[in-house]
């Protein structure tokens, strides 16, 4: 039982290996609403430029974050109290959550240290087609960021679209036609996550398109 349970350890150590020894990029910013980007600038040993890391927000408040994101980089962060056990704050119109911090101190230091530090000539971008209570991400709002200034772009969802060429599939929510949380789904055995499996992010971050 205990050689079963040093696997995913295993497993985790020579993919971690390999993914560096393809990187052949570096000083970028991912920007995204989940946990995705710290990874990957773990796994990859590179260091955070970017203010979204440790902290979530809804999928269809991120959208409109990514797509006025000079506008919304220029405004102050708004602590309020009693939403939830951790930092949370507006930014303009947004709620933010910073769910891997304690203090609005540490919070605040962190925005604003990485939001210094944002690559915008290496800026990525990763989000979802997740509802936000009870509003949907349309295909006209995945379609705006068409267009949007950045290296490279992807949206997981379960849906597919010809005009769309930036979307990976990942496994479909039990509760309607969109992504799981994904942070949260990966296989048993070896614990990776079911994203990393079926997207390379290292060719995506590779093949920039500036």
């Amino acid at each position: 039982m205990k050689d079963f349970k040093l696997i995913p350890k295993i497993c985790r150590r020579i993919y971690r290996v390999i993914q560096r020894k393809r990187l052949k990029v570096s000083d970028f910013s991912i920007v995204t609403n989940t946990c995705i980007g710290g990874v990957i600038y773990h796994e990859l040993g590179q260091r955070f430029l970017s203010p979204t890391i440790n902290l979530t927000m809804e999928d269809t408040d991120f959208f409109k974050f990514i797509t006025h994101l000079d506008d919304y980089l220029c405004k102050d962060l708004r602590f309020v109290s009693g939403i939830a056990n951790y930092p949370t704050a507006y930014l303009g119109d947004l709620l933010l959550y910073f769910v891997h911090y304690k203090t609005e101190d540490e919070a605040r230091t962190s925005w604003n240290n990485r939001k210094g530090r944002i690559n915008k000539d290496k800026l990525y971008i990763i989000c979802s087609d997740r509802p936000s209570q009870n509003q949907s991400i349309t295909h006209e709002m995945m379609l705006s960021l068409k267009n949007l200034k950045c290296a490279n772009k992807v949206i997981f969802s379960t849906r597919q679209y010809d005009d769309i060429d930036y979307i990976v599939h990942l496994p479909k929510d039990e509760n309607g036609d969109y992504v799981k949380i994904y942070m949260m789904d990966k296989y048993p055995i070896t614990k990776f996550w079911k994203w990393e499996m079926k997207w390379d992010y290292v060719k995506w971050l590779n093949e920039g398109r500036i």
